[in-house]
């Protein structure tokens, strides 16, 4: 005969213990439905309940509004101090800010010429024109002597890529950062010939090696207190003979491309620089040359 089947035991027998504290049941004991804690009361008023549920989710909201505003006002303290160090490194070096917004909007449109996606070029419209902040710590007696600089004082100012860097580093700001990648390598050269790495061909970050570019092609068309200004036709020459040797080609092949926009972006900086430290942030006016 099949063994008779085993009697299915009470719920109060089979529930386990899951009090705590003093009061906890030894392993095994049974504990009934009558010994534990009741839970909290809910409230039975629907409308009470609605109320309290739209008043966390305002709190909820009012938190996050705050959290936002800490950081815009963050991000705006950040951008004012980086364009106080874009002015004093142009002031520094005898030139001017228009040239390193210039330099910010053609970089930005050269990564838009190579197919680099719009935030990137934004990133670089706002980075590259920090590229000579470490001039800052390159002595006057250097920085604007006339005429050929002797072998020390070469030394001297083939530092200031590393002085820059270091004045932006450990950040975290990702626009810093980017910067960092650009003053640090932006005199580095195709054929490896460049400092302070001695880097080649694509171990030359791109933002650096498009901001090569630009900032030399800038720099001779425009005039300065100590030479005249080359043409653009003359300079566009200079690029095409230094494609391969100094500058990345497909960077030179893009600032080719990009030179009718030359004469809008001249117009939006000489306009721009004067009011360089009232400029809001995210001001992306390279997108309207």
């Amino acid at each position: 005969m099949p063994p008779a089947p085993h009697p299915h035991p009470s719920f109060q027998q089979f529930s386990p213990a899951i009090t705590l504290g003093e009061d906890t049941p030894a392993p095994g004991a049974a504990v009934s439905l009558a010994s534990l804690a009741p839970l909290p009361a809910i409230g039975t008023d629907p409308r009470k309940t609605y109320r309290q549920m739209f008043q966390m989710a305002q709190e909820l909201q009012d938190v996050a509004a705050e959290r936002d505003r800490a950081q815009a006002a963050a991000a705006d303290a950040q951008h004012r101090t980086l364009q106080r160090l874009i002015l004093l490194a142009a002031l520094k070096d005898g030139g001017s800010p228009a040239h390193c917004l210039r330099v910010g909007a053609l970089s930005a449109l050269v990564a838009q010429a190579m197919g680099l996606p719009q935030k990137r070029c934004d990133m670089l419209f706002e980075a590259a024109p920090l590229h000579d902040l470490g001039k800052l710590g390159i002595p006057d007696s250097i920085l604007l002597k006339p005429g050929r600089l002797s072998a020390e004082e070469w030394r001297i100012m083939r530092d200031h890529p590393l002085l820059g860097a270091r004045l932006l580093e450990g950040s975290g700001s990702p626009v810093q950062e980017l910067a960092v990648e650009i003053v640090l390598n932006h005199h580095e050269k195709w054929d490896g010939s460049g400092y302070p790495a001695g880097r080649f061909g694509t171990n030359t970050p791109l933002s650096a090696r498009i901001t090569a570019v630009v900032d030399f092609f800038d720099a001779v068309t425009a005039p300065r207190s100590d030479r005249a200004a080359l043409d653009d036709n003359e300079v566009f020459r200079l690029l095409e003979c230094a494609s391969g040797t100094q500058f990345d080609p497909a960077v030179v092949s893009a600032m080719f491309s990009i030179r009718p926009r030359l004469p809008h972006i001249r117009r939006l900086a000489a306009e721009r620089a004067p009011r360089l430290l009232d400029a809001p942030r995210q001001d992306y006016w390279w997108r309207q040359a």
